[in-house]
């Protein structure tokens, strides 16, 4: 009995440290824009362009699959000014609105080959949004625009994404990440009768992420952890067992 359960303490301690070693933690800014009636430009100009935060944790299931929590901060915007609106531009209205997005994506890693410093992956998964538009119109405008009341401000969207970046050591890494995000929506700018409710609306977003991965340091070989004054391997700590249960 005692070998047993010194086995299974054994193993419990090597799982552990694995699962340590696959989990990560990730901050990243970037920018964000809005597609819809009120922009159907594919790529964003200065106007339509806003700060965005995204952050959250992952963790590699597998070799070639992982998956990430995240909450991203933005807000979007839109204008009749400067918007394809297929013929009714007499209509004069903006909106603008904060964005909360908060999901779990899975990630399908070594998309282009085997993983080493260089880093690629495609990844997709379901999102929950929250937005919450205002809309003006502009005072020139001759249209009788009613306000549209009762829609929800949420829903669920799909991202569609990649991301490209690099390893500077076993721990530390910086990505470039970029998402099309479906929404299943077409009142993410509070104009849907007045627009076109045929089609829902879309957001991309695109970060600049910091990774961090929980494991005992690695420099990115023995000479670079010779020269660390800060880390070292014999300056962490080996994860620590308990000796009874």
């Amino acid at each position: 009995m005692k070998k047993i359960k010194v086995i299974i303490l054994l193993l419990s301690c090597l799982g552990a440290k694995a699962q340590i070693a696959d989990l990560y933690a990730f901050f990243g800014l970037g920018e964000s824009y809005y597609l819809g009636d009120l922009n159907k430009n594919a790529f964003p100009s200065s106007e339509t362009l806003h700060l965005s935060y995204k952050g959250g944790v992952g963790f590699n299931v597998l070799p070639k699959i992982g998956v990430a929590l995240h909450l991203t901060k933005s807000s979007l915007n839109g204008s009749d000014f400067f918007g394809d609106v297929d013929g009714i531009n007499g209509r004069g209205l903006s909106f603008v609105t904060p964005l909360t997005d908060f999901g779990i994506n899975v990630k399908f890693r070594n998309s282009f080959g085997k993983q080493g410093q260089y880093l690629a992956y495609l990844f997709t998964g379901v999102n929950r949004f929250l937005f919450n538009p205002i809309v003006t119109k502009d005072p020139d405008s001759n249209i009788n625009y009613i306000p549209e009341k009762g829609f929800k401000k949420g829903g669920v969207n799909l991202p569609f994404g990649f991301g490209l970046g690099y390893t500077f050591t076993g721990n530390i890494g910086l990505v470039w990440e970029s998402a099309l995000h479906v929404t299943y929506t077409d009142y993410i700018d509070g104009i849907s009768k007045n627009g076109n409710p045929n089609y829902g609306d879309a957001f991309v977003d695109s970060h600049l992420i910091l990774v961090f991965r929980f494991s005992e340091w690695e420099g990115g070989g023995k000479k670079s952890q010779k020269r660390s004054k800060a880390w070292s391997p014999n300056k962490v700590g080996k994860i620590a067992c308990p000796r009874s249960w």
